[in-house]
Order: C-alpha cells, then sequence, then structure tokens
C-alpha cells in the first residue's frame, strides 16, 4: 500500500509540475492572471465644464454705414424723378426752396453734406433732376471730386467739354453706365473734378 501510495503522489506530482510548465510557455506576456500583476481599469471621469467669464452673449460688431455712391440713378435713397414729398421723406436733404432764377428750380441741400452739394428738382414731371456729389462720394467708376482729367477719360472715353472747353478745362457731361435718361455733368479745373453731378434727361436746372 505505501508503494502504490507514493507511485500516486509522484505522478500527481509529475503532471502538476508539467502542466504548470506548459502554462507557462503559452503566456506571451500580454496577459497576466487574475490578481497578479494586473490592475483594475480606474473608472473613467467626465471633467465638469468650466464655468464661462460671461454667460451673456458676445454683442454684435457695429459696422460703418456703407459709402454713399453716385449714379446711375440716384444717391442712396434719393433717385432721380422724385417729388420734393418723396425727397424730403428720405431724412437726406434739408432747406427746400424755390430759386426765382433758372425755370423756378427747387433746390436743397444734404443734411450730411455741411453745405456742400445739394439736389434739384425741375418744376414739371421729371421732379428730383439733378444730384450733386460732395465729400468723398463718387461714382461706380470711381470718379470723385479731385479724380484727374486722365481719370475721368479712362472711366468715360465719351466724356466732353460743352463749356469753356480748353482741352483739359471746363464743364463737361459722360454717359452714363446703366442709365440712358441721365448723364453725369464734371466740372475740371487745373486738371482736376470740382464739381460732379448726376442729371436726368430733360432736367432744366443745370445749364
Amino acid at each position: 500500500m505505501r508503494k502504490v501510495g507514493l507511485a500516486a503522489v509522484m505522478v500527481a506530482a509529475a503532471f502538476v509540475v508539467g502542466g504548470c510548465g506548459q502554462d507557462v510557455e503559452r503566456l506571451d506576456g500580454a496577459a497576466a492572471p487574475d490578481g497578479v500583476g494586473a490592475t483594475s481599469p480606474s473608472p473613467s471621469v467626465t471633467p465638469s465644464p468650466s464655468p464661462s467669464v460671461s454667460s451673456a452673449s458676445p454683442k454684435p460688431s457695429r459696422t460703418s454705414a456703407a459709402p454713399l455712391v453716385l449714379g446711375p440713378r440716384g444717391l442712396g435713397e434719393l433717385r432721380l424723378g422724385m417729388t420734393v414729398k418723396e425727397a424730403q421723406a428720405t431724412g437726406m436733404i434739408t432747406g427746400y426752396h424755390v430759386e426765382d432764377y433758372l425755370h423756378n428750380c427747387g433746390i436743397a441741400e444734404f443734411k450730411a453734406g455741411n453745405g456742400k452739394g445739394g439736389v434739384s428738382f425741375t418744376p414739371n414731371e421729371v421732379g428730383l433732376s439733378n444730384i450733386y456729389a460732395y465729400g468723398s462720394i463718387g461714382t461706380p467708376e470711381g470718379i470723385r471730386l479731385g479724380s484727374t482729367y486722365t481719370a475721368v477719360k479712362k472711366a468715360y472715353p465719351d466724356f466732353v467739354f460743352t463749356i469753356d472747353d480748353r482741352a483739359t478745362e471746363g464743364n463737361g457731361i459722360a454717359d452714363t453706365p446703366g442709365n440712358s435718361k441721365a448723364h453725369y455733368s464734371i466740372t475740371i479745373d487745373d486738371g482736376k473734378v470740382t464739381a460732379l453731378g448726376l442729371d436726368a434727361e430733360g432736367q432744366l436746372c443745370q445749364e
């Protein structure tokens, strides 16, 4: 009985040793027995959002008004052909009155013009017939007070002098691109634009 018991013990021991050796050979280092060298993953923690400095919505940035452009049909809300009341309703003009000379045309100044520029009304169905630029107001083609004669001829090849034609000085007119019933009146002195207007066809207020 002792021999049988000893043999059984030896067989069992050999099995245990051999089995352990096989298990070690299959381990590649990527896995570890439970509880031995393994660390359980830490629970994920979602960070709370940081409080904003201000919960108020950002104020929209203010943009400056677009610069006024003269032509081809008017200036800002002013349009050729408007009645006096319609033009006054735009809030752009002030000081309307009728001049006794030059066909009794009505005239007014621009509120923002500081006494420069203005409008005229031909006393018939033409209505608002002349708009005169001031300050930095220019045409869509880039002509404004102070522009050179060369720039005018480049922008309007058809520009011609009608009064005091001295080759590069005097009063002239140019077709208005986009409006066949109006033209630009341009005065040039010393090679530069000193007066710029938009005149309706049939107007009687501008010679």
